[in-house]
């Protein structure tokens, strides 16, 4: 029985337990009396991301069953351990990134259990899905979005539409099946978006207001609302970024706020020793747009220090 099989004009809420994991998901599933769509709205898999998970609470309350058509089922936070136990963006049961463990495998670890859970009784039951994201607990962004250029031309058709409907300057036609969620939905046929908003292990009301209007709008053009929200901004259309990592631990001097638009060589900020001393600069191989970029201070080897979507 799929989870979006309840009766209609009916609001469920309700822990759904995880075949041999240690927590369960918090769920909300909502049915209107009319036929239509069944979309699933994800927040969470990275834990810290506070705006996306607040959105999905947001959503479950206002959403009513005799105002939507279809059914849309929410699932608040998939990373629910992670959540409670303030871990960094990972499963702590075994430290693994739930957003690169998709479709997952009932006989492997703890995080592949829960993404081949969600994969199984969530994602493959959906016609549309929504994953809510934001910057973690150490990253700054601009707001933008990630949808399908992978898969037949009628999804990533489907997939672009959707991401067209955030209030954001960016959208990033993403090519490969990485382990993420939303990629993977491609295998299935079902369209699917990737939204940023917020970071660095805060939330605001601004933030969720904003997240809650790209959602509505998104449910509107799928058929499950009647009304939307108005729109000051249309994400222009980026076919790949770029990414620079720190080649030393240290500090790290980040030279421009997220969003900010660099020309190729442009300084985009080093990292220093304790005594100020440069151990490696970074500059931008091609024009772009800093898309996110690290906001905290402490930097390791290896680590990410900028994405830059490509202009």
């Amino acid at each position: 029985m799929s989870i979006f099989d309840i009766e209609p004009g009916v609001k469920k809420q309700e822990y759904v337990s995880i075949p041999d994991f240690s927590a369960a998901l918090p769920v909300t599933v909502i049915r209107g009396y009319s036929q239509g769509l069944n979309v699933l709205i994800t927040a969470g898999i990275h834990n810290e991301e506070y705006v996306g998970i607040e959105t999905a609470n947001r959503l479950a309350l206002e959403l009513d069953p005799a105002r939507i058509r279809g059914t849309v089922a929410i699932i608040h936070m998939c990373n629910p351990t992670g959540f409670a136990s303030l871990a960094r963006d990972v499963v702590p049961e075994d430290g693994q990134n739930l957003n690169r463990c998709f479709p997952g495998s009932a006989d492997s670890g703890p995080t592949h259990k829960l993404a081949h859970f969600i994969t199984e009784d969530f994602i493959k039951p959906a016609s549309v899905h929504i994953d809510l994201h934001c910057g973690g607990g150490r990253e700054e962004l601009a707001p933008h979005n990630y949808f399908q250029a992978m898969g037949a031309p009628e999804l990533q058709e489907a997939s672009k539409k959707l991401a067209l409907l955030m209030d954001a300057d960016w959208a990033v036609g993403a090519t490969l099946v990485c382990g993420s969620a939303f990629s993977h939905a491609s295998l299935y046929g079902i369209p699917s978006i990737l939204m940023e908003r917020g970071g660095m292990a805060e939330w605001s009301e601004d933030e969720v207001r904003a997240y809650l209007a790209d959602v509505r709008r998104v449910l509107h053009r799928v058929g499950v609302l009647d009304t939307s929200e108005p729109q000051r901004r249309v994400p222009q259309i980026l076919s790949d970024c770029t990414h620079y990592n720190s080649e030393a631990d240290g500090c790290w001097y980040r030279a421009h706020p997220a969003g900010s638009l660099v020309r190729r060589g442009g300084f985009l900020g080093e990292v220093r020793d304790p005594f100020g001393k440069p151990l490696c600069a970074v500059t931008a191989n091609g024009d772009g747009v800093i898309l996110y970029q690290l906001g905290s201070f402490s930097v390791r080897q290896g680590e990410l220090l900028v994405t830059l979507g490509v202009l």
